[in-house]
């Protein structure tokens, strides 16, 4: 209540948002008090504007809401006598680097394991094919309306029903053996269908350099080098064909040899349920926890398309559809009955995708801070709260504001114009507020307005100290 001067917040929240830089820039922010449910500031709460990666809320709270917190992707590898089958269940995190590393293992454990399962259950050669069932995800990889010159980069890596080290390819270069010769080069997924072009020579002064047309298999590398060097992730067109190559390679390793080739079918049948003839010689899984980690706290934009389609193929099984898919249109449908039923008013929202990568995006402060309010009181609520990055702490808000004592949690979104924040100020005992400010329109650099985000974290972290 009045306790710290509701009225003097507000307005000071409300000056601090609505002085900025440059003339032309659009703002929505909103406040909610957690504890009476009150609006304690609007300003121009109800403009819809394009949320960048604070996106990632909408589609961590849909998945949380369709699959629960102790949900976990399950890959399942079976085989049929003749065949090798892995059926996807669009898990993220399968041979992600960031996550193994984490449980102290590489991003081939999985398949390693597999190798094992295989040779126990005394299959030590595959006489038929590899098949792949990535039918719970359409195949629609890439979204329609996400910039073409994102595309190729790691961060527009396309996602799949069965995704492997983010869909990406990293490339490693070290000098050769004398000045001018070609450098060593160590691919990652190391697999035959990846094409490297080496022109990048050892010593002289240039970095090297990495060039990948997107939609290509080809990828060329130019510059000198005289160090080890790692050069930026770039995306891999085909998500199930760098799965089932990385796979065969590291069963390959592990003397397991597939006679057959990779192949691309449905196997299991529209309820789910899987052929009876099938064998189940191992699942893989990641929890939720994980990809909501990633895509929370790292923004990592792979993780939340794979969170959005999981939750509309999930939701389209639940109200009994005769040919459930996860796509971004079954993941929109899902988030906008989510708000719907948070009774969150969904005029001018428009959700094209799980990352905010789509600058046709729309949402508005009030949606962002209700949809987070709202949560707050459902049984996921910590979930969610506790996967978003923890200022002065973790991800995105890592070297931001440490003078809140690591009290405020929240969801970064930045693209060119583009600058947002959305997530919870804590007070002694949990959440005390959730806030949404975007500011879309800009030139220049968006430092001006990250600084206008902090000072209102600020206020309301001194204000839940009162």
């Amino acid at each position: 209540g009045a306790a710290y001067g509701e009225g003097s917040l507000s307005s000071r929240l409300a000056g601090m948002v609505s002085k900025v830089p440059h003339a032309g820039t659009e703002v929505s922010a909103c406040v909610i008090d957690l504890q009476s449910g009150r609006v304690v500031m609007s300003h121009h709460g109800d403009l819809p504007l394009v949320p960048a990666s604070t996106q990632k809320v909408i589609a961590m709270a849909i998945a949380l809401l369709e699959l629960g917190p102790g949900f976990s992707f399950t890959t399942t590898l079976a085989s049929d006598g003749t065949d090798l089958i892995v059926i996807g269940d669009g898990d993220p995190g399968f041979g992600d680097e960031r996550l193994a590393i984490g449980r102290g293992g590489t991003i081939d454990d999985a398949f390693a394991r597999w190798g094992e399962a295989l040779k126990s259950s005394g299959m030590g050669s595959v006489v038929g094919d590899l098949v792949l069932d990535e039918s719970i995800f359409d195949e629609v990889s890439v979204h329609p309306t996400w910039d073409s010159s994102d595309l190729g980069k790691w961060y527009a890596a396309p996602v799949g029903a069965l995704n492997f080290n983010d869909n990406c390819v990293d490339i490693t270069v070290r000098p050769g053996s004398r000045g001018g010769s070609p450098v060593r080069v160590n691919v990652v997924p190391d697999v035959d269908v990846i094409r490297v072009d080496n022109r990048c020579k050892t010593g002289g002064k240039k970095d090297p350099t990495l060039h990948h047309v997107a939609g290509t298999l080809d990828y060329t590398l130019k510059g000198r080098c005289k160090k080890k060097w790692r050069l930026q992730a770039v995306s891999f067109p085909d998500p199930g064909l760098l799965f089932g190559e990385a796979m065969r390679a590291k069963l390959v390793s592990h003397g397991i040899s597939i006679a057959g080739k990779i192949r691309r079918e449905r196997v299991r049948g529209t309820d789910g349920a899987l052929p009876t003839n099938l064998k189940v010689l191992a699942n893989n899984e990641t929890p939720i926890a994980d990809a909501l980690s990633r895509a929370g706290k790292n923004s990592q934009n792979m993780f939340a398309e794979a969170l959005l389609k999981r939750a509309g193929f999930a939701r389209m099984s639940r109200v009994g559809d005769a040919m459930p898919v996860g796509s971004w249109a079954s993941g929109s449908l899902a988030a906008n009955a989510m708000f719907e039923r948070a009774g969150i008013d969904r005029r001018g929202l428009d959700i094209r995708d799980g990352s905010g990568l789509s600058r046709e995006n729309r949402v508005t402060a009030k949606q962002l801070a209700g949809l987070l309010a709202w949560s707050h009181g459902t049984p996921f609520g910590t979930y969610l709260h506790d996967s978003l990055s923890q200022a002065g702490v973790d991800g995105s808000l890592r070297r931001r504001m440490k003078k809140t004592g690591g009290l405020v949690f929240a969801k970064t979104g930045t693209m060119r114009g583009v600058c947002a924040l959305a997530g919870y100020v804590d007070g002694e005992s949990g959440a005390r507020f959730a806030f949404a400010v975007l500011f879309n329109g800009y030139t220049g650099p968006s430092t001006p307005y990250r600084e206008i985000q902090d000072r209102v974290c600020l206020e309301l972290f001194r204000a839940a100290k009162r």
